[in-house]
């Protein structure tokens, strides 16, 4: 291994635990750093987390098998160029196909011979550092035609169709209409769109329509002429006239009145407006945005929006997806609203654990992006400085009601001391091991043991994989 780098970090995932304790001891002999995983969803929840440079994947593995994590690994962006060698008792031809075709990049058959296991190896992580680099390369050179969205994050496949749907139009003066749920950054997304346009320089004005009463809207969106109504004592600019050259940002307009409805007809028709109180129009040059997580089409159909202002606003719709059809960018966003947090206040945790992420990765998220960040700073706030969020950090929702320290609350306190030691010992060692889905070099780091001793103790004290 090239020592002049920094030690290649393997992930070995094979359901049987002395093949994992063996083959981690072996690598960790030749200078490389493990990660282990007995199950493909652990697998998965630690790539999510941990990010390594190479993959030892049994084939045979009950529930989900090397070949369906495989699978999962290249369809996903993030891990679609991590090398995989599979071990495998398999040697025939048509199984080696399989598995090439799914996406493999060698194999090691069973019994593993070791030299011949770290020569490939040694040979994956040669052809892995010069893609990177040819990716770098090839990335500084078509920097100029690739988009980067700022404030947008995430790289699954429902993303890419709304990054395709920005690309044709942030440039151009049309109306937009971003259609999703709550919470799932409509208003970023407006952000980006006005960011990135020739608008950039001028104002960008946000109104949520559904958290005033009707009056106040109109005033406003539209300004007022002094003695308009009752506390007008002067004359006011409206927001469309304040954003004049910029975007007026026209959130949850689903939830406007036919009244009002009539005056934003107008604006998009015409280019006017007129105060409350007023009789002349003023003529002021905005390009709008608007955002529902409304069917607006069943709206116009139920009788509750105008169907002319409908298309008017619809002439660019984008349909934002839920975070539950985007599961893959979550350790994504967990790690950007992360980073936010910690270089506004200056401190903070470093990461996620690997059960954090599997956490964070399987909850539905019926708040969708919203409720992900708020998790997230709250998870902060319990996790100390240069540390990782572990899953005892995380809300009860996630957790099913597991707090910090419970695993050992009930150990007795007295007795024959070597007895309570070992209760002690016990219930600290299961507790890290299910903190760390059974890896027990990440129990041994955070136990402060070295990983034979705590190997030697899970023997002594017969504690169950």
């Amino acid at each position: 291994m090239d020592e002049s780098r920094v030690p290649a970090r393997i992930l070995i995932v094979d359901d049987e635990p002395f093949n994992v304790d063996l083959l981690e001891q072996e690598l960790e002999e030749q200078g490389y750093r493990t990660l282990a995983a007995t199950n493909g969803h652990e697998a998965l929840a630690i790539l999510a987390a941990e990010n390594p440079d190479l993959v030892l994947l049994d084939w045979m593995m009950p529930g989900l098998d090397g070949i369906e994590v495989l699978q999962r690994m290249r369809a996903n962006p993030a891990w679609s160029r991590v090398p995989v060698i599979m071990l495998t008792a398999r040697t025939t031809t048509e199984d080696k196909v399989k598995g090439l075709d799914a996406g493999a990049d060698d194999y090691v058959t069973k019994p593993i011979d070791e030299a011949e296991l770290f020569a490939r190896i040694r040979a994956m992580l040669r052809i892995a550092h010069l893609e990177q680099e040819n990716l770098s390369l090839r990335t500084q050179i078509e920097a100029s035609a690739n988009r980067h969205f700022a404030g947008v994050v995430g790289k699954s496949r429902a993303m890419e169709r709304v990054y395709g749907l920005l690309d044709k139009v942030i440039s151009s003066e049309t109306t937009v209409l971003l259609n999703g749920e709550t919470g799932t950054g409509k208003e970023v997304l407006a952000r980006t769109i006005h960011h990135e346009s020739p608008r950039r320089d001028r104002a960008f004005v946000a109104v949520n329509c559904g958290a005033m009463a009707e009056q106040l809207l109109e005033s406003e969106l539209f300004g007022h002429k002094k003695g308009a109504f009752t506390g007008a004592s002067s004359d006011r600019a409206g927001l469309f006239e304040s954003a004049d050259g910029g975007v007026v940002f026209l959130d949850e307009i689903g939830e406007t009145s036919p009244a009002l409805q009539v005056r934003l007809l107008r604006v998009l028709q015409e280019g006017e407006i007129r105060r409350v109180g007023e009789d002349s129009h003023r003529k002021v040059d905005v390009r709008v945005i608007a955002a529902t997580h409304r069917d607006l089409s069943q709206r116009v159909a139920d009788g509750d929006f105008r169907e002319d202002l409908y298309y008017r606003l619809a002439v660019f719709p984008i349909e934002l997806p839920p975070l539950r059809e985007r599961p893959e960018d979550i350790p994504e966003l967990a790690l950007h609203f992360l980073s936010q947090k910690k270089d506004k206040e200056g401190r903070g945790p470093d990461g996620f654990t690997a059960p954090a992420m599997n956490a964070l990765s399987a909850w539905q998220w019926p708040g969708n992006i919203r409720e992900l960040q708020n998790e997230v700073e709250r998870a902060a706030l319990f996790c100390g400085d240069g540390e990782r969020i572990d899953i005892d950090h995380l809300s009860e929702k996630m957790t099913g009601g597991r707090t910090p320290g419970a695993a050992v609350a009930g150990v007795r306190r007295e007795g024959a001391m070597k007895d309570v030691i070992a209760e002690v010992e016990r219930e600290l060692i299961t507790a890290s091991l299910e903190r760390h889905s059974g890896n027990r070099t990440r129990a041994a780091e955070e136990l402060q043991v070295s990983r034979w001793g705590l190997v030697q103790k899970i023997k002594a004290l017969g504690i169950e994989a």
